[in-house]
Parts: structure tokens; sequence; C-alpha cells
């Protein structure tokens, strides 16, 4: 079990590492002022406050806590204003022996005390030497968290267990066994802690041993553990751009997204009825607390006689499960078996049937992304204006129109008749991206989504195939498909084969290939035809 003294342990540890690395500053530390010859014990604690970076590190505070000023007591006001005091020293000065005359002197008496009666006015007895941050509470469970900008940077806990080895931290003898422990072989160091303990304790061989694999077996387990606090630490220094310079480094950007979460809502509905499991809603408030918005579900009680008996419990904020307490009235609704009273509150729009939905509700909420950035940062590539590469606009541009095989909408294809070189075809690259275009590896040919012929200077180009398809348009409109309907072998999937019903040379199959993909067609080996999800017997009487 974890105490007051196990905290505190681990929270000068915790002081100790951060002070002595690059950018922290620590809040709160007292060092150990204990003296054993006096046995007077006043040892060191930390705060569990510590900035870096603008990021604040919070250890064991379980509640939030604002802007504290670190205040330094003013003892006999000598650290009142340094002007006031500048000035009394000069008037000081001003006697007859020193050539003033006594009316001089005697001026500069009752100014002085004038100057001494508002220093005394304005000397405070505190002097306020820094401001220790506000911080948020450690969030459920987590004895430490970092925070920026009011947001939770990153949390956890588990920082106790690091008590344990306290002892090497606080004591010089401590470390210097574990630096022997690591630099050692270990049968090495077994052997010395075996002649030590037949030397120290006059023990026997056998006995000396059994303590010496002992104490190998915890030191163990001691370096393991050190090894994961030193992890730790390391952890929270990059987390607040401790890396940052020396290699990649990680940032923290706070950003708002969109999120969804499930929730119970009162729909009301026109129809309804007193019956078992009906619920209503209130549309005014009602004696014994039954205010407005509170939502009942009705039980009924059946009798031998046949009669039965109705009340309605209130459902608790959530709407997941009924209040059946008697602590407060407004958890129960008595109806009764004669409903003409309720059903004059139901038609008078006090009171609305209603069903309970499970419904997704959005809502913003701001969360912290993790961003490497790298130490050695390229130099940014200058960007490449229209009015530098002014001379790519000599070049001829061939505009053709072609459609996207993924959503079917149209696109313009652009292609530089000119043969270019490297250089020129970077030019050329970085104006067409200025334009709003990119090259396509696919398509071989700068992409538009818009008509750039007017950028360009250029018009658009019909394909020669064009030609030819426009003379065989009779032919295309008897093009006609047979569809069958199959299964498909592995998920047992319907789908939907279609095969043209002549035979297609090179150029027509690719035709009749890219006017089926604006379909969501595609071309299976396996089948020998089109595969759709769908029937696409009335879309394929339109191409």
């Amino acid at each position: 079990m974890s105490t007051y003294y196990e905290y505190q342990d681990v929270g000068v540890m915790m002081a100790h590492k951060l002070m002595v690395m690059d950018g922290w500053k620590v809040f709160g530390y007292h060092a150990d002022n204990s003296d054993m010859m006096t046995d007077y014990y006043d040892p060191a604690y930390w705060g569990g406050i510590a900035t870096k970076n603008g990021y604040t590190l919070v250890v064991n505070r379980s509640s939030e806590a604002k802007p504290e000023e670190i205040r330094k007591y003013n003892y006999d006001g000598t650290l009142q204003d340094r002007s006031i005091s500048e000035k009394i020293a000069k008037l000081e000065q001003m006697t007859m022996e020193r050539g003033a005359s006594e009316q001089e002197e005697e001026s500069a008496k009752k100014m002085i005390e004038k100057l001494r009666s508002k220093a005394n006015e304005t000397s405070e007895k505190y002097i306020v030497t820094g401001i220790i941050p506000g911080h948020m509470a450690n969030p459920p469970r987590m004895n430490w968290h970092i925070e920026k900008d009011g947001v939770y940077v990153a949390k956890g806990n588990g920082i106790l267990k690091f008590a344990h080895i306290d002892n090497y931290y606080r004591y010089e003898n401590y470390m210097k066994d574990m630096q022997n422990f690591r630099t050692t072989k270990r049968e090495e160091y077994r052997n010395s802690l075996i002649s030590e303990y037949m030397r120290r304790w006059n023990d026997t061989e056998e006995r000396a041993a059994e303590q010496a694999d002992s104490h190998i077996e915890s030191m163990e387990k001691d370096k393991a553990l050190m090894d994961q606090f030193e992890a730790f630490i390391n952890k929270i220094d990059i987390t607040c751009g401790g890396m940052l310079g020396e290699g990649d480094g990680v940032v923290y950007e706070k950003v708002k997204v969109t999120e969804y979460k499930k929730e119970n809502k009162a729909i009301e509905t026109e129809n309804g009825c007193v019956k078992d499991g009906q619920c209503f809603i209130l549309k005014s408030s009602f004696n014994y607390g039954r205010n407005k918005g509170y939502v009942y579900r009705i039980k009924e009680t059946a009798y031998e006689d046949g009669k039965s008996l109705y009340h309605a419990y209130k459902l608790n904020g959530k709407l997941t499960k009924e209040c059946t307490g008697n602590a407060n009235q407004a958890n129960h609704w008595y109806i009764g078996t004669a409903t003409d009273r309720f059903m004059k509150w139901i038609n008078e729009g006090a009171i609305a049937w209603c069903e309970i939905k499970e419904v997704k509700v959005p809502y913003e909420v701001e969360k912290v992304v993790k961003k490497v950035v790298k130490g050695n940062a390229a130099k940014p590539v200058k960007e490449t204006t229209v009015s530098e590469s002014s001379d790519v606009t000599k070049y001829t541009y061939e505009v053709t129109e072609d459609i996207d095989t993924r959503t079917g909408d149209k696109i313009y294809l652009v292609k530089v008749v000119e043969k270019l070189s490297r250089d020129e075809y970077v030019k050329v690259n970085q104006y067409i991206k200025s334009l709003g275009g990119y090259y396509s590896k696919f398509k071989h040919a700068f992409l538009f989504k818009e008509n750039p012929c007017e950028k360009l200077n250029a018009e658009i180009k019909k394909p020669e195939c064009e030609a030819a398809d426009e003379a065989e348009t009779e032919p295309e409109q008897k093009m006609t498909y047979t569809v069958t309907e199959e299964t498909h072998s592995k998920t047992g999937e319907k789908l939907f084969v279609v095969n043209p019903t002549v035979k297609l040379s090179k150029e027509g199959f690719l035709d009749v290939k890219r006017k089926l993909a604006t379909l969501q067609g595609f071309y299976s080996s396996f089948k020998k035809g089109f595969i759709f999800k769908y029937d696409p017997t009335e879309k394929l009487s339109a191409i």
C-alpha cells in the first residue's frame, strides 16, 4: 500500500533529474535540511510542478490550482524603492560642513523626513519573486500528466514503483554499488561479495554465497527498475520538446475534431395508449417535483379478476433505467384503473407520448495531435511562380477530354507537343501545378478537372478514333449485351456478368471497357466478362 512518503520520495527523484536537464524550471522544491547531530528531521520534498517550452508537468496533484505568487518577506523594509533611497543619500550630503547654507540644510532635512515617510508607506511586507503556474487536476486514476493550453498532452500512473530505488539516487554508496554491478562481470562481482561477507560478518562460505546470490537477484531487479525510470524521465522530456534541434523531435498541436457518441433520446410520437412499456414525456411541470422534460415508462399490474392497475416510473437522465426508489415522489406516477384524467392531459398537450431511440449526437472536442519534427530540416524549396516561368507559354499544348474511371466524371488531359528536356519538363510541371493540374502516370498526361483551354490558350482536340466512332454511330447504337446472374465463389454474394453479343477488336474492347467502367463495372479474366455488383440492364441500354 502506497504512503505519503513514497509519493514524496518519487517526487524528489523526479525533481533532481529535471533540475539538471536543459530548459526545465522546477517549482516548489525544498532541499533536505535534516541534521542527524541535532536529531532534526527536515527532508526534501517537491510540490510536483515543473515547466518546459510552455508545457506543464503535474505530479501527484488531485485537484486543479490557479497561478500562485511566490513571495519573499521584506525584512525591515530593505527592499523598498531604490530611487527613494538614492534621493535620501544625496540629501544627507547637504550640510553646512559641506558648504551648504543653513536654509538649504534645513530644507534637506524636511525633504528627508517626507521621503522616509513615503518609503514606509510604499514598502511592502512581501515581495513577489515568481509565479507558480496554474494547472488542471490529474485525470482519474492517474498520478501524473502533462498539459498545455488547458489540454492534456500525456498522462499515466505507476510511478510509485520507483520509490523502491530511491536510495540509489539519495546515497552515493548505493549508486557506486550499482555502477560496479553494471560494469563488472557477474562471477567476479559475486566472488567479491562472498569475500566481503566472510571478512565483515565472519560468515561461512556457504552462507556468504547465499547472501551474495540474493543480493545479485535484488540488484538485477533494481537495475531494470532504474532503466525504466530513466526512460520515463526521457519520455517526459521528449514530450515537452526536449529533443528539438537534436535529431527528430515531437511537438503537440491542439485541434478541434467532431466525434459522435450514442445517446438515448425521447422522440415524441402521435400514437400511444396506456399500456405496459409505453413511455411519455412531460410537456409541463406537475405537482410533487414532476418537472417539465421528465420521461416516464408505464408498468401494468394485472389482477385475477381481469382488472389492471397502471403505474409509471421516471427514467434516469440517460434514459437507461427506471428510478423505483421512494425517496423522491417524482419517481412514481400513479395512473390507476381509470385513465380518463391522464388522457385529458395528453389531449391538452401537457403530456406527450414518446419512444426511446438511440441516436448519434455530434460534439466538438479538443484533441492534441502529435507531430514529428525533423531536427535537420531541409531548406524550403523556392516555389516557381508563373511569372518566373513565363517561357513555358511558348510550348504547344494539346487538350483532350476523358473520363475518370473511378467516378465517371469528365476530366481533361494535357500533353506538350514539343519534346522536352529534363529542366524544361520541371518548369512545365511547376507551371501546370500553378494552374491547378497535376501529372498522371496512369494517363501519361497532365490532368485537369476543369477545362484548361483558356489558361493554356489551346483548343480541345478530338481523338482520332472519335471520327471512326461517329461514322459507326449506327452499329454502336445496336451494340447489345448479355447479362448473366451468378454467385461469387468465395463470398457467396450475388453478382452479374456482362458480355458483348458481338466479337470486338482490340480498340473496340478498350472502348467498351472504358464505358462500362463509368457504370462501376470491371473486367474479370476468370469470369471472361465484365463484373457488376448490381443488375446493370437498364443502364446498359443508355450507352
